[in-house]
């Protein structure tokens, strides 16, 4: 009783819902302005390579000024991520963070 109960109201909200806004949808002529989120997404994507290359150092460097260092037991594949985005983000030498400076000071 109870699965039917569900299955009707879901039917209910498809019907009610739903099936009038993909109508109404079809029925304009004209888009609405911003409405295609992809296309104002990818307008503000570079469009060459060295663009690309500033873009992926950047959300790099961002990122890996907030992500704290891993704890030696982590997950491997983490322990990697975290290598590769300190790397790819020029996050070494003197620009290292505190902790990973700690870090290696406690080994040594």
């Amino acid at each position: 009783m109870r699965k039917a109960l569900s299955i009707f109201l879901l039917f209910l909200v498809v019907v009610t819902v739903l099936i009038p806004c993909v109508l109404l949808a079809a029925e304009s002529a004209e888009a609405v302005p911003g409405a295609d989120l992809a296309a104002v997404v990818l307008g503000y994507l570079p469009a060459s390579w060295d663009g690309w290359v500033t873009l992926v150092v950047t959300l790099c460097a961002a990122l890996s000024s907030m992500w704290s260092r891993p704890p030696d037991n982590a997950n491997v594949v983490i322990r990697l991520l975290y290598t590769i985005v300190n790397a790819i983000g020029f996050n070494m030498g003197k620009a290292r963070n505190a902790d990973d400076q700690a870090a290696r000071a406690a080994k040594l």
